[in-house]
């Protein structure tokens, strides 16, 4: 990746356009309403000063009414500063949480539908902690920076036209005086944001590490095996790595600054001899050398502020280089499609049947993740409509890497996936997922109330109270949630006040009754018996029989008694599939399922 950004982002402007985007897409009124405020706020120093000068010279000239007069303005004035300082400082906050609440939303809907080969790419992990590193207030961020540059600039201009009235001279070394400053600044913030783009991994690492401490399924190996102290001194030795790369770049800030402050230093005496110098001739009053001085200084803080600014935004926009390319970059180029078969319609995607339980077919599929050898080769298969298959194989042997292609989550390498005589690659994946009930080995532990738990199943749609409690009985947790306090509206899990936690055969059948409640003309069920004993086991199996015909039903085990009541086992060995037929036949066979069978067998006893 570009370490300056600026080839993806357009450095500071690029990072600008998306700040004042995302002020749009958050609030327009807010965001006008704090312009005028702002404007407001920084014309008043200016007008402010010139009251001052009138009140100096009101006094000296002994005109007490006058002075007077200016005194209750320069108090209505300041009164109504403060009044629009507070205004602007709520409905800054506001805008700000509203961004931030804008960016973020964005940032995860991306991320949430990346493609599932991301997840196998480090490099892309960094880019996401980079990209939600400061998510939630950069961009707000840069946006008040620009609001506040506005202001500058209204500011700084009133005090150029209070100088050039008295001595134009004084204007250009006002302007001066700010820019070793801003040489500084630049370096500095280029040196640190360079060192902790280097330390990425190291703050993922850091991260990581304290989340070990925290996690309930971890709390039991972390206490048993003594590892709350190796864990804390790996997250000190990580964290301070990443501290002395920081400070390692910022070790020549003390020197650079002394400089620019010395050269700052010169332009600030040089105009205040310039101004004494006008005053001894009698070219400037004493009210106006005060109001020189007053000015000249608050010039040289605006400038500085000004030139501050930029850099200030040059900053964020570097920090946001992965948060623009992520959620405002160029879409990932599709995969190239396979040839479509000859009853597929011509052009984009084909959306899928609709109705009764399709014919997949595999055809010669095969795949292999990022840098690793072929998990699938030369896959092929069919599931006939309305049938029960088994899919075993030995571990390793690409059951699961089978499931995300057959949902589309992964393209095939080689070959191609049939739906009803349809090419995958040319269906519509939303529509090809709304086919297919899906339970993973690894499934979701969502700590939200159990119907809103099941419910994921059909997230997209409203709560059906009916299809929620025929899921609760068919997955076997009717009782349970009985049980609960407040019934199927009882969250569960620990995370949350009046949660109750589930054991984990209640956890996998929650996690069932989803892909029940889904109601999906196939499902797809990897190792969906692992947590459950053996009484609730042989309900789903018979459960599963007895949707034969109305749904085709794929399920992955490596307990084979399951097999035994399927119409069909597949049996899937390094990558391809050797063999299939019912238990029966591929036991009289004496193949690599009878082998694996009897191996199975003699485990057992």
């Amino acid at each position: 990746m570009n370490p300056s950004g600026r080839a993806r982002t357009g450095g500071g402007a690029g990072a600008a356009r998306v700040a004042v985007r995302l002020c749009f897409e958050a609030s327009p009124r807010l965001l006008v309403l704090v312009l005028l405020l702002s404007t407001a706020m920084s014309a008043l120093p200016a007008g402010l000063l010139l009251i001052v000068r009138e009140i100096v010279e009101a006094f000296t000239q002994r005109q007490d009414g006058r002075a007077t007069a200016w005194i209750l303005v320069l108090g209505g004035l300041t009164a109504l500063r403060v009044a629009l300082g507070a205004l602007l400082s709520v409905r800054r906050e506001e805008l700000t949480e509203l961004v931030g609440i804008t960016s973020e939303q964005r940032l995860l809907r991306v991320t949430g539908s990346a493609p599932l080969e991301r997840f196998d790419d480090p490099e892309w992990y960094d880019a996401v902690a980079r990209a939600h590193d400061g998510v939630t207030w950069r961009p707000a961020a840069i946006a008040g920076i620009l609001i506040e540059f506005g202001g500058q600039v209204v500011s700084l201009a009133g005090m150029v036209g209070v100088l050039a009235v008295l001595d134009v001279r004084l204007i250009g070394l006002a302007l001066l005086a700010g820019v070793p400053l801003l040489v500084q600044r630049r370096l500095e913030a280029r040196a640190v944001y360079l060192a902790r783009r280097g330390t990425t991994e190291l703050e993922r690492r850091r991260d990581y590490l304290a989340e070990l401490l925290v996690r309930y399924d971890l709390a039991k190996d972390v206490r048993s095996y003594g590892l709350a102290a190796p864990f804390t001194r790996m997250h000190d030795d990580v964290s301070r790595r990443a501290l002395r790369a920081v400070i390692a770049a910022s070790r020549h800030s003390v020197s650079r600054g002394l400089v620019a402050g010395v050269l700052s230093a010169v332009c600030l005496v040089v105009a205040y001899f310039l101004a004494a110098g006008q005053a001894s001739s009698g070219a400037l009053t004493a009210a106006e050398l005060f109001l020189v001085f007053t000015a000249f200084s608050t010039l040289v803080n605006s400038t500085v502020d000004l030139f501050t600014i930029v850099v200030d935004i040059e900053e964020h926009a570097a920090y946001l280089t992965d948060f623009v390319a992520l959620a405002y970059g160029p879409e990932p180029p599709a995969p190239v499609p396979a040839p479509a078969p000859e009853n597929a319609a011509p052009g984009g995607p084909v959306a899928p049947f609709s109705g009764a339980p399709p014919r997949v077919e595999f055809r010669g599929v095969g795949y292999a993740y990022a840098g690793g050898p072929p998990v699938l080769r030369e896959a092929s298969f069919t599931l006939l409509p309305g049938e029960f298959a088994v899919l075993v194989g030995r571990n390793g042997a690409g059951k699961s890497t089978l499931v995300k292609l057959l949902l589309g989550l992964l393209g095939p390498a080689t070959g191609r996936i049939l739906v009803d005589g349809a090419d995958l690659a040319r269906l519509d994946p939303a529509r090809v997922r709304e086919l297919i009930g899906v339970l993973y080995q690894e499934y979701g532990r969502y700590e939200f109330t159990v119907a809103e738990s099941v419910r994921l199943g059909r997230a997209d749609r409203p709560l059906d109270r009916d299809r929620l409690g025929f899921a609760l009985r068919a997955g076997g947790l009717d009782r349970v949630v009985a049980q609960l306090p407040l019934g199927a509206d009882n969250p569960v899990g620990r995370m949350f006040p009046g949660a109750r936690d589930l054991s984990g055969g209640q956890w996998q059948r929650l996690a069932l009754a989803r892909v029940l409640y889904r109601d999906a003309p196939v499902w797809v069920l990897d190792e969906p018996t692992a947590a459950l004993d053996v009484q609730a086991e042989t309900a789903l199996i018979q459960r599963l029989r007895a949707e034969r015909g109305r749904r085709t039903v794929l399920l992955i085990t490596h307990r084979l008694e399951t097999a035994q009541a399927a119409d069909r086992v597949l049996v899937l060995d390094d990558g391809v599939l050797v063999e299939h037929g019912s238990h029966d036949e591929l036991l009289a066979r004496g193949g690599s399922y009878a082998r694996l069978y009897a191996e199975y067998a003699a485990a057992r006893t």
